[in-house]
C-alpha cells in the first residue's frame, strides 16, 4: 500500500531541495577562478576599414595619410593592424609581441641609417574602432593611427 503524503509537506521538500541546489551553484561559481579573455579571441570585426596614419615629428603632427583596407574574418591581427611603416627609420622589425583580446603591443628595432628602438601599441575601444601609435627612443611618438570599420567587404577588389 502507498503512503499518502499531503501536498504541503511535499511542496516544502521541493522548495528546500531547489534552494540547496541553487546555493551550491552560487558557491561553486564564487569558488571558481576568474576567467581571462583568450588572446585568440581578438575583438576586431572584419570588413572595410579606413586607416588614418599621421606622422609625428617632434610633437608636430604631419599630413594624415588615408588608406582603405578590407580585413578578412580570418586575418592575422598582427598583419592587419600592427604593420606600421616609419619611412625615415625603415627597415624596422617587430619583436616581443603581446596580444590581448582588445590590444596589441610590441617592441620595434629599426636598423636604417640611424639604428633606433621603440615600442608600438594598438588599442581597440570597440570591435569597429582602434587607435595605435609607435614611439621611438628620444623621439616620442613618430606615428599615430586611427582605424574605423565602415562596412562589410562586398567583393575581393574592395
Amino acid at each position: 500500500m502507498t503512503t499518502f503524503i499531503p501536498f504541503p509537506q511535499r511542496h516544502g521538500f521541493i522548495v528546500a531541495s531547489r534552494s540547496i541546489a541553487f546555493a551550491l551553484i552560487v558557491i561553486a561559481g564564487l569558488a571558481s577562478p576568474p576567467s581571462h579573455a583568450d588572446p585568440g579571441d581578438f575583438a576586431a570585426m572584419p570588413g572595410l576599414w579606413k586607416i588614418v596614419t599621421t606622422p609625428v615629428d617632434h610633437d608636430h603632427r604631419g599630413k594624415p595619410i588615408i588608406e582603405w583596407h578590407c580585413i578578412d574574418e580570418g586575418a592575422d591581427p598582427w598583419a592587419a593592424f600592427a604593420t606600421i611603416s616609419i619611412p625615415p627609420f625603415d627597415p624596422c622589425q617587430r619583436n616581443e609581441p603581446h596580444r590581448g583580446s582588445t590590444s596589441l603591443a610590441w617592441n620595434v628595432r629599426c636598423d636604417g641609417s640611424t639604428p633606433v628602438s621603440g615600442r608600438g601599441r594598438a588599442d581597440f575601444d570597440s570591435a569597429e574602432h582602434y587607435t595605435a601609435s609607435m614611439a621611438l627612443q628620444d623621439r616620442g611618438d613618430v606615428v599615430q593611427i586611427e582605424g574605423r570599420r565602415y562596412a562589410a567587404c562586398t567583393s575581393p577588389s574592395d
